[in-house]
């Protein structure tokens, strides 16, 4: 039980980084590629569950771990999601440049 509460967190974590991603008009060609998969509403239950604290119960939360490709998936856009960043942030300079709306946050 311990490992799935953390599996959860996990999974919540990470659609509240993919959605401030979306929010934040960030861009990347193989995140952004990821972020067309089927999965996004199950991780928003992940999200829901741990941030708005509701049952997490529903067969779509109890099936994420049981469907191999999903776990490849979420694995797939973490990794990206960190190259992307880790860019962003190493770039800064030319990133200011090229999204002005960047100076003003």
């Amino acid at each position: 039980m311990p490992a799935g509460n953390l599996m959860v967190v996990h999974l919540g974590l990470l659609y509240a980084v993919i959605e401030a991603w979306g929010k934040w008009h960030f861009t990347d060609a193989r995140v952004d590629e990821l972020l067309k998969a089927p999965f996004l509403e199950d991780l928003r239950d992940f999200r829901n569950a741990i941030f708005h604290v509701s049952v997490a119960t529903e067969a779509r939360v109890l099936r994420w771990g049981a469907e191999s490709d999903r776990i490849v998936w979420s694995q797939d856009v973490e990794r990206a999601l960190r190259a992307a960043i880790l860019d962003w942030d190493a770039n800064l300079a030319e990133r200011i440049v090229q999204y002005p709306r960047a100076k003003d946050r």
